[in-house]
């Protein structure tokens, strides 16, 4: 039997993560290890944590599931303790369900991204899923989806080499129009950073922001998923931009 080991950005009492581990578990087809933050740990990209230690801890999820959750750890953390202690012959990583999207831009500060791209880099196959509604309902069948994929031979395309990242529209199953190879959306946010003062008139700064408009392409994550499309796309941790690299290099030499 298969060994998946599951991780998230949203914390181990998220609603996401529980349900991904129900129909996993429903699944029959794998051992599920959960390793995941403690709390919510949003946009925290890649990051690992080297300034302090790192503990931990079992811990009883909301659906009954014993995992274990590090303490103040980022979601690359909890991936990267797994491989090297519990669980080291992990054949899979998924991580997910993720409350909302990551098309595009997002994937740069995903944490659900950021766990994925740790277990490749320890040589692990990984999954990154992502639901565009945080509600129960469509968590329920973005696990369905996830499921029914695998059934059709998901683990098959799976690479050591980059994420398969799948977003999932918040439709019902009826509604959606299929499945589709998507590329990463071109898309970023607008007024992202707000300039405040506190009743003492010290400057702070709160990060917010609205989803720019994407430039339109027809194969685009964004886009597809918003036709009603599920999305599979892999992403790569090679982030030089290869076609740039051959120009600059013919045209520009330099000496020293």
């Amino acid at each position: 039997m298969r060994k998946i080991l599951v991780a998230n950005d949203d914390g181990i009492f998220a609603e996401g993560i529980n349900t991904l581990v129900t129909y996993l578990l429903k699944w029959g087809k794998a051992e599920i290890t959960v390793v995941a933050p403690d709390r919510t740990k949003n946009a925290t990209s890649h990051s690992l944590t080297l300034d302090s230690i790192l503990r931990l801890r079992k811990v009883f999820m909301p659906n009954g599931y014993e995992g274990y959750t590090v303490v103040d750890g980022s979601p690359a953390d909890c991936v990267l303790v797994a491989l090297n202690d519990l669980v080291p012959d992990t054949d899979l990583v998924i991580t997910g369900i993720n409350h909302g999207t990551n098309c595009g831009i997002d994937v740069l500060y995903s944490g659900t991204v950021g766990a994925a791209s740790e277990g490749v880099v320890n040589g692990k196959p990984a999954i990154a899923v992502s639901s565009e509604s945080p509600e129960k309902k469509h968590l329920e069948i973005t696990a369905q989806v996830l499921i029914t994929l695998l059934d059709q031979g998901l683990l098959d395309v799976t690479s050591r080499d980059w994420v398969l990242n799948i977003n999932v529209p918040a439709l019902d199953l009826a509604q959606m129009k299929g499945v589709a190879w998507a590329t990463m959306s071109r898309h970023g946010w607008t007024n992202r950073v707000q300039r405040r003062e506190d009743p003492r008139g010290q400057v702070y700064y709160w990060v917010t922001g609205e989803r720019s408009m994407p430039e339109q392409h027809s194969n685009g994550d964004y886009e597809l998923l918003h036709q009603g499309y599920v999305t599979l796309t892999p992403v790569g941790l090679d982030l030089t931009d290869h076609e740039s690299l051959r120009e600059l290099s013919s045209r520009f030499v330099f000496k020293l």
